[in-house]
């Protein structure tokens, strides 16, 4: 009876620090690479950078607004946006160094790496690195939030 006791606390124990050193993700954040994230929850539906990449489900930085659809691979991020009657077309060269170039007048970092393209480009790209778009109605339903 000690020892299952004893067990019972340790096994506590342990389950509390595991907890404690993870960096859990309660709102289903999908983690493009690169320190790139994009938040699903219809509240926010952006791609993000976080302010401290240690802790990067605590804060975060807004790159891209508004997403329809969003695809990722190794070497890109390519995200379709929309505001309003307004489609952009985004690249995020994930192999390009991240710098900080300022902020736009909407509060949004610019970034060496994030670039608006054209549809054309966009499509190229998306064919030759055969990248698969996701809906941010599948991203959504995929995590339960439609």
């Amino acid at each position: 009876m000690k020892n299952e006791n004893l067990r019972n606390k340790l096994l506590i124990l342990l389950t509390l620090i595991f907890l404690n050193s993870c960096q859990l993700n309660w709102y289903g954040d999908i983690d493009l690479g690169s320190n790139f994230y994009y938040q699903v929850e219809p509240a926010f539906n952006s791609i993000v950078i976080p302010v401290n990449t240690d802790e990067p489900y605590k804060s975060s930085i807004y790159v891209i607004k508004n997403i329809e659809s969003v695809g990722f691979d190794k070497n890109y991020i390519l995200a379709i946006s929309k505001n309003g009657q307004e489609i952009k077309y985004w690249r995020i060269n994930k192999n390009a160094e991240t710098k900080k170039l300022g902020y736009n007048e909407n509060s949004i970092i610019e970034l060496s790496n994030v670039s608006e393209i054209g549809s054309t480009e966009f499509n190229q790209i998306r064919t030759s690195e055969n990248i698969g778009l996701k809906t941010k109605t599948e991203y959504r339903k995929e995590l339960n939030y439609e």
